[in-house]
């Protein structure tokens, strides 16, 4: 719905404000007015002092549709307890229904939300049997790992929600709820250790991505017909949207040296998702994700198998429609991997939030400035242009490869804010995603314990900055607790920006700080 949030409790519902005892109040206030005229009195010197927060008719409006959404989420919870799977039911959307193209963008939103948050059971695919244990005759049982065994994963978590919630809905995770990949399925210090990011503004970072990719693509390709057409090597600079990743040299076989390129992969992909930069779309990293986290296991990888298109290593020794052996033959759906998608590219992007107190508001431009004068910004680009914000994504099953696509415009569509666009004549976007989609050597204090999809131990992906101030601890593993803790834990190429940080006076450390934590998510409501 262009330039409007979604209209639902459940919207409402995503929300959380940084002052909880306005909401609280706010709900006592719909319960019984008549008796609470100090909590009223309180509640109006909240709004009043806050400028970003509604006036009193929008607040109320808000937390009277957020009670009421906590009412019937409350009934549902206790329905899929006395009848498990009712719930489910709700957050699945099969691609036949999908092909009907029956739902809109708002309802699939919906549906998304209630899959991104439901808790899965054994009997409805989560883990597997592959340990061949039984839960007392009731179905086999999940096999859970804390420690995934190797690239098989684990599985270790029954919902998305239950990694992704600091901060708000679809946050971050603390240290608790940081995955152990590739390991030897029982010691954490086998593991390489990763800490949830939140999964806010993914649909304009998957946008930004697709249109740096065809850039230099594009650039490949110019010059391999150059050096056809010349009959000698051509060399060409790699860049897009100001971000240089070295050079190619197309050479008149049709081949090209690649030995110039850097922090993308050799095909010129950039790949935006993982924290190593592992995976190019939101499909694959949400089928990634509901296998190595939840051993869910998607229709497409079963068919992939059954063809002779994947090796079974990763997904389990049993028969290709239930590889896994849990019983369970659909447990991903292509349409539930799309309605994941679509809900994920139509969720919010964080905001720079400058302080209201003037001595912090003076602190924030300050450090603003200094962002860009240690370096910072070489990296965390503050602003990257997106052109074209039409998401496409469609099924990977071959039956349904000629169903129609689902599209998502990431700058209008779903909940609001969204990139601002640049100029009212020009039809592009600025997204403040304070990064440059482009892997960099972080240096050894970094390094992880092993190679990822071909990228090396201590290179990392520029993680993305916005959104910073609800999602510590900070980096990879979340060993750093506060913003100053990364900072200077950077290294490699980091290691001049770090450096020219720590000369800055404390004062000035400070005031960069302030700006870092200004990179926060809309301020709204949320009542517990």
């Amino acid at each position: 719905m262009p330039g409007l949030p979604l209209p639902t409790a459940r919207a409402v519902r995503r929300t959380r404000h940084a002052n909880m005892a306005a909401a609280l109040a706010c709900a006592i206030l719909l319960r019984a007015p008549e008796a609470n005229s100090e909590a009223r009195r309180h509640v109006s010197e909240l709004v009043l002092s806050d400028p970003r927060l509604p006036d009193d008719a929008a607040l109320l409006a808000q937390i009277e549709a957020a009670v009421d959404f906590r009412v019937r989420a409350e009934f549902t919870r206790q329905l899929d307890a006395e009848y498990p799977g009712d719930l489910l039911e709700d957050a699945q959307t099969p691609q036949e229904a999908l092909r009907k193209g029956a739902l809109g963008l708002d309802a699939l939103f919906a549906v998304g939300d209630d899959l991104f948050e439901y808790a899965f059971r054994p009997g409805q695919g989560l883990g597997n049997d592959l340990a061949g244990f039984d839960l007392a005759g009731h179905g086999p049982m999940p096999n859970m790992r804390r420690v995934h065994a190797g690239d098989f994963g684990g599985p270790d978590a029954f919902s998305c929600a239950g990694c992704h919630f600091k901060g708000g809905p679809d946050g971050s995770g603390t240290n608790t709820q940081n995955a152990f990949f590739r390991g030897d399925g029982d010691s954490t210090k086998s593991a390489d250790e990763r800490n949830p990011p939140h999964v806010l503004g993914l649909g304009p970072v998957a946008a930004l991505a697709r249109e740096m990719t065809a850039e230099l693509q594009a650039t490949r390709d110019d010059a391999l017909a150059d050096a056809r057409e010349r009959r000698e090597p051509v060399r060409r600079r790699l860049r897009t949207k100001g971000v240089a990743f070295g050079h190619i040299t197309a050479l008149p076989d049709g081949m090209a040296d690649v030995s110039e390129v850097e922090g993308v992969d050799p095909d010129l992909v950039v790949r935006p998702f993982g924290w190593k930069g592992h995976q190019a779309s939101l499909r694959g990293i949400v089928e990634e994700s509901f296998r190595v986290h939840m051993g869910l296991v998607s229709a497409n990888i079963q068919e992939r198998v059954r063809d002779g298109l994947l090796s079974p290593d990763l997904y389990g020794d049993g028969e290709w429609s239930d590889i896994d052996k849990d019983g369970t033959i659909i447990e991903i759906d292509d349409g539930m991997v799309t309605t994941m998608v679509v809900y994920l590219a139509q969720l919010q992007v964080p905001l720079v939030q400058p302080p209201q107190a003037p001595l912090l508001l003076d602190a924030f431009a300050q450090g603003r400035g200094l962002f860009e004068r240690v370096g910072c910004a070489s990296c965390h680009r503050p602003v990257m242009v997106l052109e074209d914000p039409l998401l496409v994504t469609r099924p990977d099953q071959p039956r349904f490869m000629d169903d129609e696509p689902v599209v998502v415009d990431v700058a209008r569509d779903g909940v609001h804010p969204k990139p601002a666009a640049r100029t009212l004549l020009e039809e592009a976007f600025e997204v403040e995603l304070f990064s440059d989609l482009k892997r960099h050597d972080m240096g050894p204090a970094l390094r992880t314990p092993t190679i990822q999809r071909g990228v090396p131990p201590t290179v990392f992906l520029t993680r993305s900055l916005w959104g910073l101030a609800e999602t510590a601890p900070y980096l990879h593993d979340g060993r750093a607790p506060t913003v100053h803790d990364a900072i200077v834990l950077h290294g490699g190429e980091a290691r001049d920006a770090r450096d020219a940080y720590r000369e800055l006076t404390s004062e000035e450390q400070g005031a960069l700080r302030v700006f870092l934590l200004a990179l926060s998510r809309q301020p709204e409501l949320f009542v517990p």
